[in-house]
């Protein structure tokens, strides 16, 4: 099996082979935030090489960056996949994910940093609560709080595959 046979790969590879991918909006808006971190990251790392080569520090620039593509990259994948589980179709389950992906980066980051940068002194843990006060109450309105269910707007295709009501004879179509 190739990897674009495969199921959840299935929206990028179609793109990318029709060569559509460049026509999408939301695609074309994360290739040049991808194009901003690789020259972001090129010009911090050169910089820090040239003025400062005895402290490195690019590579937190790198890793704070990283997560940032990662999330938008992530949010893109929710977004254009095909599939019908509730995190991809339910624009609030979808946001809650995204959110809850980008807290646990972060704090795993900030965890590495505090362990790294000042392992005497705890810090990182209060981040993660404030911060994860807040995912909390995201994912509880995504998944957790009863909402009711909104119609959801019909794709051109459900709108073809739909029959045609015959009118009775005589009778005026509604304005």
């Amino acid at each position: 099996m190739s990897w674009a046979q495969h199921r959840w790969l299935e929206p990028l590879s179609s793109t990318h082979e029709d060569g559509e991918m460049f026509k999408d909006r939301a695609m074309r808006i994360f290739l040049v935030h991808l194009a901003a971190f690789v020259a972001g990251v090129l010009i911090c790392a050169g910089l820090n090489l040239w003025l400062t080569p005895g402290t490195l520090w690019f590579p937190w620039v790198l890793m704070a960056w990283s997560i940032a593509i990662a999330t938008h990259a992530l949010a893109l994948l929710l977004r254009k996949t095909r599939r019908r589980e509730r995190i991809f179709i339910d624009p609030k389950a979808r946001a809650s994910m995204v959110h809850l992906f980008a807290y646990l980066a972060v704090v795993l980051l900030l965890f590495f940093v505090n362990l790294t940068v000042t392992p005497r002194v705890w810090w990182f843990y209060w981040v993660a609560l404030g911060w994860g006060i807040g995912v909390g109450f995201h994912l509880w309105c995504g998944f957790g709080k009863r909402r009711r269910r909104t119609p959801q707007q019909q794709s051109p295709r459900q709108i073809e595959a739909k029959p045609e009501r015959k009118r009775a004879p005589g009778k005026k179509p509604k304005a």
